[in-house]
């Protein structure tokens, strides 16, 4: 898989968050292979996911999204526009 299968404005907000390249943003990418992915990190790209895609995530739930993959498909549950 490739970074050009992620959607770019959520590539995007991953890398600013991240503080990484839009390169790196593949599906696999996640908590257990970028080392700047912390709780806090996590939070601040949830919100801003939330906000360019006018969706709320269950809180329940946001634990559970630590890979691009995972926030992809719950966004697509969510019905968001990608």
């Amino acid at each position: 898989m490739s970074s050009q299968q992620v959607p770019s404005s959520l590539r995007d907000i991953l890398a600013d968050v991240l503080e990484i390249s839009p390169d790196e943003i593949t599906p696999e990418t996640g908590v257990g292979n970028v080392d700047n992915w912390d709780s806090f990190r996590h939070l601040q790209a949830i919100l801003a996911i939330e906000g360019e895609y006018g969706v709320q995530f269950d809180p329940q739930r946001i634990a559970e999204l630590t890979t691009v993959a995972l926030i992809h498909a719950e966004l697509q549950t969510k019905g968001a526009t990608l």
